[in-house]
């Protein structure tokens, strides 16, 4: 007698009939009572797992399967359609061919036996498991357009919702009788989700600060749960909060493979209209939310060095500039320190004070720097430069540069647009290249092809060793393009705010200033005379232009300043300067 072994395989778990799967075990029990020298020894279950996204080293079933052929345990496998094995033409066939070398025979119930006497015999095998990838594939494009489709127009299928909203009923069923179902705003947990984009945007909180101020206040997540930084960060990214649905976050890769995130919001699908009733907070706030996050991380892959839009990494302690304050001597960071003074009280008795200064490490321990100073109080340097930064506030408010920026910004990204279509062209050439190739194996496997299998991969892996390469160059030239457009609308930006940054300077809170002044400020650099300043503004093209009006008009502005900006800084002389 044959030991038969059936395996039985849904790709998702709507697919389960009480969390079992009946219809494939009915049918292969019939099929195993027909066969007079069968018996029935074992069945594998598979629940929710794909066939075509999952690969073989990933299902845990089938490597099960495998170990039990090897220890010769059984001597069928029987399955409902040759395609509950899989549906990966670059895996399945070669895995049926594996079973029947190791003495198993392989049979569906719909198509009979998989047997591997002849060439023709092993064409039909790979054939019947490309025809089922392709098959998986058109669903899946199917499915796609359709859910692109819905979201687009504003319909909703994501049936988990978002922290700030809670589903409801809307009243609309489908085809098939299923009511639809909405979002709708939870107040309560909505002005949570505003102070979380207020903390993050204002106040320069990061995901583990925030997370651990709201786990402080008591509040939970939707689930129960205390605040993590992850949970934070996927809502400071989630466009629902604007009133615009989103969906493809995540995709399981091309071949197949795990969920993973698509970094790329511009691969994301989105709602083509707003819908009011989802908006919590303002579009203006979440793109500075993204601009942040972009900052930060750029600042982590050390890309300091471009002058873009740049926010403060971290706002924690009183002192302005930490971070982007460096000695004058070495170039080393001055960090903050405070310490105690003692004092003497009202009473007669003794007392203490806290104050805080900018010191120089390399200095402070002994190691070799130039300046004679260890120290700096920060009134010293703090109000200075202030002053400074008003300076240009008032110069800058004066100037109309609108039309001159915008000229530049035409001229400078014109070359680097044609250089990424000419590589979006070449990508594109060597893509279609390894589409022929992958047609080309078909005649390998029926002995038609004049090519090897090891020359037809050797040529797939340089033609994506190429595709790479202009994908890295098509990236770089997206990085400096979008870098020349921050630098060129960055001072409109900046004009645009000067007013209420001058008055939010004076009252707001000690985060929201360090926020400011770091998208202000790319380096100070203190010496036992001077500061320099050095601004993220490019003032090169503000210089061109002032330089047409008459300066002398100008009530109480130093030309001289014009000299300074032309070096993209500015000099502050100071003699009061005193080491604690």
């Amino acid at each position: 007698m044959k030991r038969v072994r059936c395996l039985y395989r849904v790709s998702t778990v709507k697919q389960l009939d009480k969390n079992d799967i009946p219809m494939q075990r009915i049918e292969c029990m019939k099929y195993i009572d027909m066969m007079p020298d069968w018996k029935f020894d074992k069945e594998y279950i598979e629940k929710g797992v794909s066939g075509y996204n999952k690969k073989l080293e990933d299902r845990d079933v089938l490597q099960e399967i495998r170990t039990d052929a090897i220890n010769k345990e059984f001597d069928v496998l029987l399955v409902f359609m040759f395609d509950r094995l899989g549906r990966r033409d670059d895996e399945t066939p070669f895995i049926v061919e594996w079973f029947d070398e190791h003495g198993i025979e392989i049979w569906s119930t719909q198509e009979g036996q998989q047997k591997f006497e002849s060439r023709a015999d092993k064409l039909i095998n790979y054939i019947r498991y490309w025809q089922s990838g392709g098959e998986s594939e058109k669903t899946s494009i199917r499915v796609r357009t359709k859910q692109k489709q819905m979201i687009e127009q504003g319909i909703n299928i994501i049936s988990v919702p978002p922290y700030g909203y809670r589903m409801v009923k809307t009243g609309i069923f489908t085809k098939r009788g299923v009511e639809r179902k909405t979002y709708e705003i939870i107040p309560t947990e909505a002005e949570i989700v505003k102070k979380i984009f207020n903390l993050f945007t204002e106040e320069g909180y990061g995901g583990i600060r925030i997370a651990k101020y709201l786990n402080e206040k008591g509040y939970k997540t939707h689930k129960g749960f205390e605040w993590s930084y992850s949970t934070v960060n996927n809502m400071l990214r989630n466009p629902i909060y604007t009133g615009y649905l989103c969906f493809h976050k995540t995709s399981v890769p091309i071949g197949g493979g795990k969920r993973k995130r698509v970094s790329n919001v511009e691969d994301w699908i989105y709602s083509k209209e707003k819908i009011p009733e989802f908006q919590i907070i303002s579009e203006e706030q979440f793109e500075k939310a993204q601009k942040i996050k972009k900052s930060r991380k750029d600042k982590n892959n050390q890309c300091e060095k471009a002058n873009k839009e740049h926010f403060k990494y971290q706002t924690k302690g009183e002192m302005l500039f930490t971070g982007y304050i460096t000695c004058g001597g070495c170039g080393a960071k001055l960090t903050t320190r405070s310490s105690k003074r003692e004092i003497k009280l009202e009473d007669g008795s003794k007392g203490y004070t806290k104050y805080s200064y900018y010191a120089c490490n390399n200095n402070s321990s002994g190691r070799k720097c130039d300046c004679k100073k260890k120290s700096h109080k920060n009134n010293t340097i703090e109000e200075p430069v202030l002053n400074e930064i008003y300076k240009y506030f008032d110069l800058l408010e004066k100037r109309d540069l609108s039309e001159y920026v915008r000229k530049i910004h035409k001229n400078t990204n014109d070359n680097e647009g044609k250089q990424i279509k000419e590589l979006e062209k070449n990508i594109k050439e060597y893509s279609n290249k390894n589409e022929v190739l992958k047609e080309e194996i078909i005649n390998v496997i029926t002995g038609k092809s004049t090519f090897s299998r090891e020359l037809i991969s050797s040529l797939m892996e340089e033609n994506e060793q190429k595709i790479k390469e202009y994908q890295k160059q098509k990236m770089q030239l997206e990085k400096i393009k979008e870098e020349k457009e921050i630098n060129f609308e960055q001072m409109l930006k900046v004009k645009s705010m000067i007013p209420d940054w001058k008055e939010i300077l004076k009252n707001c809170s000690i985060e929201k200033k360090k926020m400011i002044l770091s998208s202000i400020i790319k380096e100070i650099v203190v010496y036992d005379n001077k500061i320099d300043i050095h601004l993220r503004i490019s003032f090169k093209e503000f210089l061109e232009t002032a330089k047409k009006f008459d300066i002398s008009k100008i009530k109480g502005m130093n030309p001289k300043i014009f000299e300074n900006m032309s070096n993209t800084r500015t000099i502050v002389n100071f003699t009061n300067v005193g080491a604690l």
